[in-house]
């Protein structure tokens, strides 16, 4: 029998120390009252310790979870983080715990968070490319529903003709008018947080705690983000969808 690796090792001992988060079961908590949390994914690229490790070495002060380690073992990323003290914003709302100036207030925090988020760039050797992780790789795919992955694509033209089901650019071309074509490649590529929805937010005391689930957060035309903010649907709604 082999000799037990570092990643086991480091496994076994998360498996110790923490417990499944219930209906979550990539999720774990830690025990003894440690404040922190475990995300477990089943890849070694585009992953939650990606996305905070790049997030920190921004500089940013945005409210988010810190990254305290992450290993890898058998292909799976094992990632763990600060835990954030609060109840998501979607069950103070429906539990009737945010007033009206409650809910103005998150949503004004939260609009600073993407407005520190809207002054980074892309690294030189992927400037253009979207649809694309922290570690240059793909994120899920609108296309089937986010449950397949895709990307990244080599410009804004690229994306937008995979998504609504061209051959490539060229068919696009044949079909779109040129003032649509010319909107569309005048947008921005930004970092986004593409699944900002009120599960996703962290509040407390009538104000936002933290923003979590970084997982599937990279460059988009910036647009991407107003989508993820304005589409009606569980969890963006009501007053925070109005906002």
């Amino acid at each position: 029998m082999g000799a037990t690796t570092s990643s086991q090792k480091q496994k076994l001992l998360l498996m110790l120390f923490t417990r499944p988060v219930h209906a979550t079961p990539n999720i774990r908590s830690f025990r003894f009252n440690i404040p922190w949390i475990a995300k477990i994914t089943q890849r070694t690229h585009s992953t939650e310790a990606h996305a905070l490790r790049f997030l920190e070495s921004s500089g940013l002060d945005i409210l988010r979870p810190s990254l305290i380690l992450s290993f890898v073992h058998e292909g799976t990323t094992y990632t763990v983080m600060t835990y954030i003290t609060g109840v998501r914003m979607m069950e103070a709302v429906a539990d009737g715990l945010l007033t009206f100036n409650d809910i103005q207030t998150i949503a004004s925090e939260v609009s600073n968070v993407l407005d520190k988020l809207e002054t980074l760039r892309q690294p030189n050797c992927n400037v253009g490319k979207v649809m694309m992780s922290t570690s240059g790789h793909d994120l899920p795919d609108p296309v089937h529903f986010f449950e397949e992955r895709a990307g990244p694509f080599p410009s804004i033209l690229d994306l937008w003709a995979h998504c609504a089901s061209y051959f490539d650019v060229e068919q696009m071309r044949e079909e779109v008018d040129d003032a649509t074509l010319t909107t569309m490649t005048a947008d921005s590529i930004r970092y986004v947080h593409p699944d900002l929805r009120m599960y996703n937010i962290i509040v407390r005391d009538g104000h936002l705690a933290g923003i979590i689930d970084w997982e599937d957060s990279g460059w988009y035309p910036y647009s991407w983000q107003v989508h993820a903010m304005r589409w009606p649907r569980f969890g963006c709604n009501g007053l925070f969808l109005q906002y």
